[in-house]
């Protein structure tokens, strides 16, 4: 399949290295504002009309989050669309884009690579398994650091518009996470605070919410990017009436602790990004083959912001 991208940050770099050991993809071409230094066998482009004009199967986007919507939109005229996280900055954005993939007959999928780490998988096995019993207690610490260096070099980064917020650029995954381990959830209450970064940010550089499950259960996620000099950790606890779990790492891609009635604790390969990222592409493409796939659909894209957008309810 032909793959354009649409942007050419660090986020589609990333992408690039994680497609070019798949066979089944070439990249072919590029759209970016800014001129791009050459690219083997990959035309560029300042012009995205040009860019449209493209033979394309596949078009990811990978420009700041406000873009999400113009361009997703502006790539369902031409072929299926792989969207960054977040899908868009409000549900009611992310439902144009669902709308216009129908009117099309254009498939979207949101980049939610977390969902495929050995740790992700392994969690996402024992909660269908129901190996935790009945659910009590979930408790996630996302706890990292994003300096002024981070925000200069950056006309998107911590603008609302463009950014969106902590909870949108930095720890959408996690938030996903949680969905899609054990659905939609109510938010109880929140709070937020601007700790160090008040010349950087137009928002909230740390922030706590609670909330209960729909399926059972309730927790707490808190979060900052003002951990000193470097990131700590992104962890999640599980406490259940049949065992404990704790994943940690700064990634939150090992088991630190796992205490389950009749299951031993896991042995799982290290965590690879990129090779999280291929399988985004490869259940893409499955997907647009008709084939079994576990790909991240666009519905839930919308429902990870609909939880972003209940939790800045109480901005």
């Amino acid at each position: 399949m032909k793959l354009g991208i649409i942007g050419y940050g660090n986020i589609a770099k990333k992408h690039l290295a994680a497609v070019a050991e798949l066979p089944d993809i070439q990249v072919t071409a590029i759209y970016d504002k800014v001129d791009i230094d050459s690219l083997s066998g990959i035309k560029t482009f300042e012009d995205l009309n040009a860019f449209l004009k493209e033979d394309l199967d596949i078009i990811s986007i990978c420009t700041p989050n406000g873009f999400h919507l113009d361009h997703s939109l502006a790539a369902l005229s031409r072929a299926a669309v792989i969207c960054e996280k977040p899908l868009a900055l409000t549900h009611v954005d992310c439902q144009k884009i669902i709308d216009s993939a129908r009117e099309t007959s254009k498939n979207v999928f949101c980049t939610m690579q977390n969902r495929y780490s050995p740790v992700s998988q392994w969690l996402k096995k024992i909660t269908q398994e129901k190996s935790l019993g009945e659910l009590y207690l979930v408790n996630v610490s996302c706890y990292w650091n994003r300096n002024k260096n981070y925000y200069a070099g950056s006309d998107w980064r911590g603008k609302s518009a463009l950014d969106g917020g902590t909870l949108f650029t930095q720890f959408s995954h996690y938030v996903d996470t949680l969905y899609w381990l054990f659905g939609d959830m109510k938010i109880l209450n929140a709070n937020f605070s601007n700790f160090d970064h008040d010349e950087m940010i137009e928002f909230e550089d740390t922030g706590i919410f609670n909330f209960t499950l729909d399926s059972g259960g309730m927790g707490t996620f808190s979060y900052t990017t003002s951990c000193y000099e470097k990131n700590f950790e992104s962890s999640l606890t599980l406490i259940g009436s049949q065992g404990t779990v704790k994943v940690a790492g700064q990634y939150m891609d090992r088991v630190e602790y796992c205490n389950i009635n009749g299951v031993e604790p896991p042995t799982l390969t290290a965590n690879d990004n990129l090779a999280n990222i291929r399988e985004v592409y490869l259940n893409a493409i499955a997907h647009i083959n008709g084939l079994k796939s576990n790909a991240c659909s666009a519905e839930d894209g919308m429902a990870v912001v609909k939880i972003i957008e209940e939790v800045y309810s109480y901005r």
